[in-house]
């Protein structure tokens, strides 16, 4: 990505304050490609993973994107125990 990538780091586990930290970042990223690093994710719960998705196809109408880099394991299980195949790019799937 270019230098004009916002980046944020995912806690192991998003609480509540995690995912009103991770909107406001978004709202003030709107204009910028985004990376996620979710290296570090040990439970990935359905609101997390709604908000990432509606980030990825809100940026994507903008020409903007919104990349998973890193997805840890945890993250990878709580994307497929929520039926989310797609959040993480298959370049990145652990085999």
């Amino acid at each position: 990505m270019s230098d004009d990538t916002a980046r944020f780091e995912l806690p192991p586990v998003m609480k509540i304050e995690d995912c009103e930290a991770l909107h406001a970042f978004f709202t003030g990223v709107t204009d910028q490609n985004v990376e996620i690093d979710c290296s570090g994710v040990e439970r990935l719960n359905g609101l997390s993973a709604q908000m990432l998705l509606v980030a990825q196809a809100s940026w994507q109408k903008t020409a903007r994107a919104v990349t998973i880099s890193n997805p840890s394991e945890g993250f990878e299980q709580g994307c497929a125990l929520l039926g989310l195949p797609d959040l993480i790019p298959q370049d990145q799937v652990a085999v």
